[in-house]
């Protein structure tokens, strides 16, 4: 089955606006770059002498031959293994900024705490020679005290390996990530000791492993709760009981991270329905022989909050009370996020979508009071942007492509050039052509037909 990356659609002559929008993401909520800043992080010693400019380089002249690359120094990382993170080769032209890069690659390894080059010229050519020193990497891992998790999963998910640089930081986080699976299967008491790979100069690493008792959850109990049942409210969590003894020992382990996520998925739900006070805990009671416990959730439920006024700003296209037809959630009303959602979208897809505001941003901004209290006022605050007509409509297949395979994808489509740009039909066709049974739909196999809206470049050249 072939890969459909994306059908892209360049602007018309209504407006210019910025590339890269989906289908399904433009004009929504937080329209917009995507991603935001990089997150920064500090350069290890190695990067600042790069970005310095690097040790300096014997003066030779570039395009000369390489006869050869010598490695000195190294004791447990191969030639091979050098060699591989290298693009300066025998029978290769030397180029000594190739050669900074080689160096730098091989620091990033953080396989060498130094690396010197040096060179040997002759007259049909150079020898490159690097004096390596290495930095010291894992001899071995293991694992004792385990009985209930083998080897190969501990192996898995402790992420260090033999080869890799012993160092102490990466060695506590190894630690980390074996309580965590333990957790994650039910031995909430189990520890995990470094006796060894914790300080500095040690290359073997040693996890001393005391699992516990596997625990299962008996019954799942909530207290607090007077707007929703109990039943209401297993059903929005993802921890599983015994169902009074049916399911005793399966599907029910006691994964305490999972625990702490169900609470966070009890205020979610409780806040989107205008409970912004609820508060959540839980605690947790075993059985004398600590294999079974109850789970208990307590709950304060706090006030619902109710919808003094409901405003829109910002629009110049439509008139207010137009779009205020679209709102499901009315003054008066207790406050849901459902409904606030819908609305939303429909005043995106029903009104400004259909009239080509592609990237029409609407965000509901929900106001709270101090007086009175319990009281909130939502603003739906619209930035309409400008209208599009649909331009060229390129076809992009991974694969074996042609003009007939483009022909089908277009009558999948339902834009044509010089039409409004409906946002609506934008998506409607990119299900079209996911439903179609062409292209690959699972996002594991490769990319799921796309439909993305852009602009030519000043050039006139298209941006992707």
């Amino acid at each position: 089955m072939r890969t459909l990356g994306w059908i892209l659609l360049t602007a018309g002559a209504l407006a210019v606006f910025s590339p890269s929008a989906r289908a399904q993401g433009p004009g929504g909520a937080g329209a917009g770059p995507g991603g935001g800043a990089p997150a920064f992080e500090e350069p290890k010693f190695s990067e600042r002498v790069w970005e310095a400019g690097g040790p300096r380089l014997s003066e030779i002249p570039s395009g000369k031959l390489v006869l050869g690359v010598q490695i000195f120094g190294n004791e447990t990382i191969s030639h091979h293994k050098i060699l591989s993170h290298m693009q300066t080769r025998k029978d290769r032209n030397y180029d000594p900024k190739q050669l900074q890069a080689d160096i730098h690659a091989l620091y990033r390894t953080e396989l060498f705490r130094k690396i010197s080059p040096d060179f040997d010229e002759y007259a049909e050519g150079v020898v490159v020679k690097l004096t390596v020193t290495e930095q010291p990497t894992v001899t071995d891992v293991i694992f004792h005290g385990n009985t209930r998790i083998d080897n190969r999963m501990l192996h898995k998910h402790c992420g260090i390996e033999k080869g890799d640089p012993a160092n102490p930081f990466s060695v506590d986080m190894a630690r980390q990530r074996l309580i965590d699976l333990y957790r994650e299967n039910g031995f909430n008491q189990a520890s995990v000791e470094v006796l060894e790979g914790n300080r500095v100069g040690q290359r073997r690493i040693y996890f001393e492993i005391s699992e516990g008792p596997l625990e299962r959850i008996w019954s799942i109990n909530f207290i607090g709760n007077t707007i929703f049942s109990s039943a209401v409210l297993k059903t929005k969590i993802k921890s599983r009981d015994a169902r009074n003894g049916l399911t005793a020992y399966t599907f029910n382990k006691a994964n305490m991270l999972q625990v702490e996520d169900d609470v966070n998925l009890l205020v979610a739900y409780y806040r989107s329905l205008g409970y912004f006070q609820a508060r959540v805990a839980y605690r947790v009671d075993y059985y004398g022989g600590g294999d079974f416990l109850d789970l208990t959730f307590v709950i304060d439920e706090g006030p619902q909050f109710t919808v003094r006024n409901v405003s829109i700003v910002g629009n110049k296209y439509f008139s207010t009370d137009i779009l205020m037809e679209a709102l499901e959630i009315k003054a008066g009303d207790a406050f849901n996020l459902g409904k606030m959602s819908r609305g939303q979208r429909r005043i995106r897809n029903d009104y400004y979508g259909r009239e080509g505001f592609v990237f029409v941003d609407i965000v509901p901004e929900p106001r709270f009071l101090e007086d009175p209290p319990s009281q909130m006022d939502l603003v739906y605050k619209i930035t309409e942007g400008d209208r599009w007509r649909a331009g060229e409509i390129n076809v992009h297949i991974a694969g074996d492509s042609s003009h007939t395979q483009h022909n089908v994808i277009l009558n999948l489509m339902g834009i044509r050039p010089g039409q409004i740009i409906d946002l609506q039909e934008l998506e409607n066709s990119e299900r079209r052509l996911r439903l179609s049974q062409i292209f690959e739909t699972n996002p594991a196999m490769g990319e799921v037909p796309t439909v993305e809206v852009r602009l030519p470049d000043a050039s006139g050249d298209l941006g992707y």
